[in-house]
């Protein structure tokens, strides 16, 4: 089965298990993260159709953003599913890329995620963008977005994948050639995709860096609750080290951190993941 059709089924798998009670205007304003670039919102720019940018209200002079790439669970056009945590990760100062429109309806593909990347590899380092630095991206979904952002994985511009709640559905030899950082961040033994996702973690390659984290709240994880919950605090940590390139927060994954948070951890070669602080 290639990627797009694996995408499609994962869909229908998928979606209808990520629904939120929240309103956008609630989730707007509930949650403005709590990074060091907080407060962030969601914005979007009559140039990029199709896609919700997440970002840092205000950006010091001189400071850069790397991007995030995302996928929303179900595949869903609805960019602000999981707001609360995307506004926590964009709070570190990263741009956050998502697919879709707010409230939109309908799905997303892989090839509306690489779209978002060809635009703003044009638009980094100018205008509106000029502090963005689109040489260091990352693609990451939840649920069927984490199918996304397994697609991405064979672009050259993409350093790293996260897989949220997600697993590959019935590709079982991709992950044995995965060759760049991995990061898995599960919800249990109840989350729906966990045994996709447990597999393609064992099968990625030896010396492939790869962390797995498992939190037991579910399929639906923390992202819809305020700042993304115990999600948004390790996505705060992944992103500040693989795109800003804090050392001090790989401590979160190999250290104590993350298992005093509640997850249960597994790792390897993590020590080979060097990044140049930004």
């Amino acid at each position: 089965m290639n990627r797009y059709l694996l995408a499609l089924a994962l869909t229908a798998f998928y979606s209808k298990l990520s629904v939120s009670p929240l309103s956008i205007e609630d989730r707007q304003s509930t949650s403005t993260g709590t990074g060091p670039y907080a407060p962030a919102a969601y914005t979007q720019d009559a140039t990029l159709t199709g896609h919700t940018i997440f970002a840092p209200k205000t950006v010091p002079a001189g400071a850069k953003l790397p991007v995030l790439l995302w996928g929303e669970g179900g595949c869903s056009a609805d960019s602000t599913e999981s707001a609360p945590f995307l506004i926590q990760l964009a709070s570190q100062g990263i741009l956050v890329i998502a697919s879709g429109n707010p409230k939109g309806s309908g799905s997303t593909t892989a090839a509306l995620m690489t779209a978002g990347m060809d635009w703003i590899k044009s638009k980094a380092g100018t205008g509106t963008y000029a502090n963005v630095d689109a040489s260091r991206i990352i693609a990451a979904g939840w649920s069927c977005g984490g199918i996304e952002a397994y697609s991405q994985f064979w672009d050259s511009r993409v350093e790293s994948i996260g897989i949220w709640s997600s697993g590959l559905l019935t590709n079982y030899t991709m992950a044995s050639l995965l060759t760049k950082p991995m990061f898995y961040f599960l919800g249990g033994s109840t989350d729906i995709a966990y045994a996709n996702g447990e597999r393609d973690y064992k099968a990625i390659p030896a010396g492939t860096p790869k962390w797995k984290g498992n939190l037991p709240v579910g399929h639906g994880g923390t992202y819809k609750q305020t700042n993304g919950g115990k999600f948004g605090i390790a996505g705060g940590y992944w992103v500040d080290w693989l795109l800003r390139g804090n050392s001090s927060a790989s401590a979160y994954f190999t250290g104590s951190g993350a298992q005093n948070d509640g997850w249960t951890v597994e790792f390897s070669d993590l020590d080979k993941i060097s990044v140049t602080p930004i």
